[in-house]
């Protein structure tokens, strides 16, 4: 019996940390087929979500991270002009 409690106990634990994330009431997506069926819905390229699984910093879990393709871009061009002011210094 203690077990079974000990269990439950863990598992209500588990579910109560995901109800501390606030998505601003946009469901997660965790899965490739959810991110077909969003690019589906989206006209314009830099709207489409590319996703990937990375680890994140001190862990080995890996997490589904999902980018625009327009978000992309200006991580990548942002990247660009830091290391061209790093460099001029």
């Amino acid at each position: 019996m203690n077990k079974i409690s000990l269990i439950l106990l863990l598992g209500f634990t588990l579910v109560g940390c995901e109800s501390l994330y606030d998505d601003g009431g946009i469901p997660r997506i965790r899965s490739q087929k959810q991110v077909d069926a969003y690019n589906a819905t989206v006209s314009a390229n830099n709207d489409k979500l590319v996703c990937t699984r990375e680890k994140s910093t001190m862990s080995n879990i890996r997490e589904f991270v999902c980018m625009t393709i327009g978000q992309q871009a200006r991580m990548a061009e942002e990247s660009r002009e830091e290391v061209r002011r790093i460099s001029r210094q």
